[in-house]
């Protein structure tokens, strides 16, 4: 191909649902914190790495920046690029296939294996982008849509600007003469448009284009690392903090060495946090962390549930990417705020759920929900289904949520052989709450040591049903939604989900762990005993800034692991 190859349990809850595939689905053994499908599992304890390695020798001098594997567009950041390259061009979104998710996250490098599947997609997208770009070409074209007086020039000047965005950096001589030679040919044995459209469908689908290859300039003195280049760096930021391709002031920041010092990137990296591209990238960031896709699978039981329609189920969806949103920029912007706020939301759908005063149909109202109810985004609707079965709510998932994704500290999958079959519920002495069925875990030894400490979590979450809505009685029984947080730094008992939100938002443990996904995502790989001293500094700046999530943003570009990458041998 032209410019280079593409080589790219125990007794569960209601349903009829096993609860401990849930339990697996995070977790793929002691110390791992995966998804199902995910192949390479990521090491993560309480403070974001393989416990086994111990703390570090010696932070001082140049630290470690960790391995750097070579990375790829994820689905959403292909389909945002194509987007801004032909600005003013309505594109159709492509369907690229998500990779293994790690940690819930889409752009781990570890487990982007190429296929021929993808390859194939990426071919058929290359096809579909420039189609639909050329139904309206006068958008992008720097001359008429036949190429005007001047094609070969004309072709020249659309590629070499092109060609640089589309890499994000300039064309080497090399790449310059393929691509220029290949639309020259095509120009002579077809015409303007076909041999520009070729050319650029060539561009869409080189490994330059479809992958993030960092080379790095300069060596850091004292270490083994070398500098990211301007380019370099400018993609990394961007990708981070836009999930998509550098502006022109960012690509002209590159050119001018503006990054290159810590100052420089600060202020570019704030610019772009005032940018509307960055809720959406800091919504998505949230989306994978929290699996609100999750929230499209939900199928309630009609009979239990005849409230439930399609409509609020995508009104539960939407409201987290409001609530996010919101919270994170015209909110308090912190971590603890995500957890405690009783702002939010509504359509005239989740209206009626949370007991609220209802919008008119088809809009959307700010609503401030009952503080004895509700406190941040455990008690929302969308989590709560999510986390549920067709007709019970389960513990189980809820607290192996908390613990994988809040905490850091995913639970060991449940043992082979174990009967996961749930006790019938209407049988003559079966328990009567959903509450009493799930206490049938703590009373078989296979299952009591992992399930004490899922369980004391999940069971904070019983005033909620399967749907999120907020019950007091369960089978005609009082609620019991005590817990106990266990082998964490805020252990102890608690009483509903509103006290473990605010257990949990107060937590250093929780803090740290935030500090472990976001710097995951922001280098698309897990954490390794290398990443120990950078952890360590990010999160002292974290807890100084109490929590401020576009603080830690802005503290993780600055880093040493963000601006560096260790030297090839």
């Amino acid at each position: 191909m032209l410019g280079g190859t593409l080589v790219l349990g125990c007794s569960g809850g209601g349903g009829g649902n096993d609860d401990d595939s849930a339990t697996a689905a995070l977790t793929e053994g002691p110390g791992t914190a995966t998804d199902a499908t995910t192949t390479t599992p990521t090491t993560s304890d309480g403070t974001g790495v393989d416990p086994t390695e111990g703390e570090p020798a010696d932070c001082e001098g140049p630290l470690d920046p960790g391995p750097a594997p070579l990375r790829r567009l994820t689905h959403t950041q292909y389909n945002n690029t194509v987007r801004d390259l032909f600005p003013g061009v309505t594109l159709p979104l492509q369907t690229i296939a998500v990779d293994p998710k790690v940690n819930g996250f889409e752009n781990n490098a570890d487990v982007q294996t190429p296929s021929a599947l993808l390859i194939e997609q990426y071919q058929r997208a290359a096809l579909a982008v420039t189609e639909a770009a050329w139904a309206t070409p006068e958008a992008f074209l720097p001359c008429a849509a036949d190429g005007g007086g001047e094609p070969q020039q004309c072709g020249h000047t659309f590629i070499l600007d092109f060609g640089a965005r589309a890499f994000r950096r300039p064309l080497t001589a090399d790449e310059e003469a393929a691509f220029l030679g290949f639309f020259d040919q095509q120009l002579a044995e077809t015409n303007f448009s076909v041999a520009l459209q070729l050319t650029t469908q060539a561009l869409l689908q080189s490994p330059a284009f479809l992958y993030f290859l960092e080379f790095g300039g300069e060596p850091v003195e004292g270490g083994e690392a070398v500098a990211l280049t301007g380019h370099e760096l400018a993609t990394r930021l961007s990708y981070f903090l836009w999930d998509s391709m550098p502006d022109a002031q960012l690509f002209a920041a590159a050119a001018a060495g503006d990054l290159d010092t810590v100052e420089g990137l600060a202020a570019e990296a704030m610019r772009m946090l005032d940018d509307s591209k960055a809720r959406g990238a800091l919504v998505n960031f949230h989306r994978q962390w929290f699996d609100f896709d999750g929230v499209e699978l939900i199928n309630p039981d009609p009979a239990t549930y005849p409230n439930y329609s399609p409509d609020l189920r995508a009104a539960m969806r939407a409201e987290l990417d409001r609530f996010v949103e919101s919270t994170l920029f015209e909110g308090p912007g912190t971590f603890a705020s995500l957890l405690t706020s009783t702002e939010t939301d509504v359509d005239a759908t989740l209206a009626a759920l949370y007991g609220v005063e209802a919008p008119p149909p088809g809009e959307w109202a700010p609503a401030l929900l009952d503080p004895a109810q509700r406190s941040g985004i455990l008690t929302r609707a969308g989590f709560l289904a999510r986390t549920a079965h067709a007709v019970h709510p389960s513990p189980v998932k809820r607290g192996v949520f908390v613990l994988a994704r809040l905490l850091c500290v995913p639970p060991a999958p449940p043992p082979a052989n174990v009967n996961t079959n749930p006790p019938d519920e209407g049988e003559p002495g079966q328990p009567k709450t959903n509450r009493e069925r799930y206490a049938k875990h703590t009373a078989q030894a296979d299952c009591a040591s992992c399930h004490t400490t899922i369980d004391g979590v999940g069971f904070g979450f019983e005033h909620y049903d399967a749907l999120g809505r907020w019950r007091d009685l369960d089978n005609g029984e009082p609620v019991d939604a005590s817990g106990e947080l266990i082998g964490t730094d805020v252990d102890g008992a608690f009483d509903g989900a509103i006290e473990l939100s605010q257990k949990l938002a107060t937590s250093t443990q929780a803090h740290n762990c935030v500090v472990s996904q976001v710097y995951r995502y922001a280098l698309g790989r897990g954490t390794t005993a290398a990443d120990l001293c950078s952890l360590g500094d990010l999160r002292a700046q974290f807890a100084a800034s109490s929590g401020d999530v576009r603080a830690l943003l802005l503290a993780v570009v600055t880093s040493d692991a963000f601006r560096t990458r260790k030297e090839a041998p």
